[in-house]
């Protein structure tokens, strides 16, 4: 029975006092020289490994695999196929601990938890990871929540020939505050009993006054079985009360704003309330000041990443649209159109970075303050915690500021130039959002960028040699680098990632700018296969989560390796080993030398 066995490294730590009872007495210590084989191509495996002490190579006839340090477990494959289908070389002087396979797998068929570590894929990891780091019901799953009939409140469906006093009468005698009715054309609308007053006192219209003379407002809804996070969001960048949840072509109910605050114990729509009610700059800047305080919050919560990211860049888009409202001259912010660009334009903006932004302007524009007030506007975001942009990608560069005529000849000029300045600009163009203004004029200069690209198989490639320059931060054999500075997973992990799939998005003209919602697309396209893009999702989520964790404690994004657990690291492994996949097949696709 050994005694030098780590029961706190995953799995090993789910396993019952009496498996590692069973398990401890089957263990051996095994010593290798460097250079002897342990295992050969074809043979059947006596057991898992475990190494204490030294390192162990993983090799094909003329192709190195991979290598495994201390605390690293092989081959666990072979455990399950009952053949090894590599070569194991200890590298170095080297001590191991045997798990026999027999013990190994009757653990697997008693601890479906222990089995499931070693069968899961990259994403089933980090759910498993993050459910034990939770341990509890908490605001992660809550997120997870689909909306049910429970949560509705039933839907109150009026004729539109119905007076507003009768309407009145039906809401107070169904206990509803709103009802829907329809319009001329056969859709429905929403009054609430606001709608009604209004109507009756401001408007003066008489009791006997049909509903089909108000005006019809839209519907905002989602489908019944849509997360309840998604119903958030809409509210919260909509600043409603009320959300219509349709059972295909029916009306199930109605959300209700109190409902799911009752259920999301956030401060989230309180904020974009508070940011909404802001009219002067100083009140903004002191929501501003709070927006961090939630990150913090709701990542200690263990929220999941892809919905901490929605949730605070719908956040970010209303400070920064309020922040448009208060500096741009009323006259003039419904006619001109505010691009949000890089991470912003991608909704992937959690902690706040610098600013870039551009500006899409009608054609003819008399603006005499342009200048001064954008000049204005960039000052604001800085005070509300936005750096100024060390590029100048921002509105207070006349560069960055085009008529829709000028932003489509631009692309043009680039695309027939293609200096590397002009491919970047490209690039940066591509992940355009409109938050604030005239939002239309966005969808001619993106057609025109996106239809020009798709056909421009060089530029692509041209584009693309970023993605694949820069080295995943992997050793030789595909261990995480030990940098005494630490892994700069931006450099190494995302912006690879990132790129990668924005460039493949160009070329199969794919509107959406987020990373996560582009690779879906490409996987619906069948560009990339649904594994390999959901590998790449959970590698992107699993990046931002460790930036986030590293920029919360001060560490600017800089990974420490030592201080990560080891099935983080078995996952940050797992991750890099995928981007370096990822960099590899975008080298063959566009014919790009590494």
């Amino acid at each position: 029975m050994s005694t030098l066995f780590n029961f706190s490294r995953p799995p090993f730590n789910h396993l019952t006092h009496g498996a590692r009872e069973q398990l401890s007495k089957q263990l051996s210590i095994c010593y290798f020289r460097a250079g002897q084989v342990l295992l050969r191509a074809g043979d059947e495996p006596p057991g898992l490994y475990l190494i204490i002490k030294g390192a162990v190579e993983e090799s094909a006839p003329h192709q190195h695999i991979g290598d495994y340090g201390v605390d690293d477990l092989f081959d666990i494959e072979a455990q399950f196929s009952g053949c090894c289908r590599h070569s194991f070389t200890a590298l170095e002087d080297t001590l191991c601990q045997l798990i026999p396979r027999e013990g190994f797998l009757k653990l697997c068929q008693q601890e479906p938890r222990f089995a499931h570590y070693f069968t899961a894929d990259l994403a089933e990891q980090q759910q498993q990871w993050q459910r034990s780091k939770l341990g509890q019901q908490n605001l992660a799953e809550f997120i997870l929540t689909r909306i049910a009939p429970e949560h509705l409140q039933p839907a109150l469906i009026v004729d539109n020939n119905l007076s507003l006093l009768s309407a009145t009468e039906a809401m107070a005698a169904k206990g509803t505050d709103c009802l829907l009715y329809p319009t001329q054309d056969g859709k429905l609308t929403l009054a609430t009993r606001k709608t009604l007053l209004h109507a009756l006192t401001l408007k003066g219209f008489p009791l006997t006054t049909p509903l089909s003379v108000l005006p019809p407002e839209p519907l905002i809804g989602l489908t019944l079985d849509s997360y309840l996070f998604d119903a958030l969001l809409l509210l919260t960048r909509h600043r409603i009360k009320r959300l219509v949840i349709w059972r295909g072509a029916e009306v199930a109910g109605i959300l209700h704003l109190t409902h799911v605050l009752g259920l999301f114990s956030t401060h989230s729509h309180v904020l974009t309330l508070r940011i909404a009610r802001a009219n002067t700059e100083s009140a903004l800047e002191e929501v501003a000041r709070e927006q961090q305080q939630l990150t913090r919050a709701l990542f200690a919560q263990g929220i999941h990443t892809a919905f901490l990211m929605k949730l605070i860049a719908t956040i970010n888009e209303q400070l920064i649209a309020k922040a448009f409202s208060l500096v741009i001259p009323a006259a003039i912010q419904d006619k001109v159109c505010l691009l949000m660009l890089g991470s912003e334009g991608r909704s992937e903006q959690i902690l706040k970075t610098d600013q870039d932004n551009a500006l899409i302007l009608p054609e003819h524009c008399e603006w005499p303050t342009q200048m001064a007030d954008l000049q204005a506007f960039s000052q604001l975001l800085e005070r509300l915690g936005y750096p100024l942009c060390p590029g100048k990608v921002m509105v207070s560069n006349p560069a960055w500021v085009k008529s829709v005529k000028q932003w489509q000849s631009a692309i043009t000029q680039a695309c027939l130039f293609a200096r590397e300045e002009q491919l970047l600009w490209l690039a940066t163009l591509a992940d355009a959002q409109a938050i604030a203004g005239d939002r239309s004029l966005l969808a001619p200069v993106a057609r025109e960028l996106r239809s020009q690209l798709a056909q421009r198989q060089d530029l692509l490639a041209d584009m693309v040699r970023a993605a694949v320059a820069f080295d995943t931060p992997l050793t030789l054999f595909g261990r995480l680098e030990q940098k005494p500075q630490g892994l700069d997973l931006k450099r190494g992990g995302l912006f690879p990632l990132v790129h990668g799939i924005r460039i493949l998005a160009l070329e199969n003209a794919i509107e959406d700018t987020a990373t996560l919602g582009r690779i879906e697309a490409l996987v619906a396209k069948e560009r990339l296969s649904a594994e390999f893009g959901a590998n790449l999702s959970e590698a992107f989520r699993l990046f931002i989560r460790l930036r986030l964790h590293s920029q919360l404690k001060g560490a600017g994004g800089i990974i420490a390796v030592p201080e990560l657990g080891h099935g983080e690291r078995d996952m940050l492994r797992q991750a890099l080993q995928q981007v370096k996949k990822f960099q590899q097949w975008l080298g063959v696709h566009f014919r790009v030398r590494q």
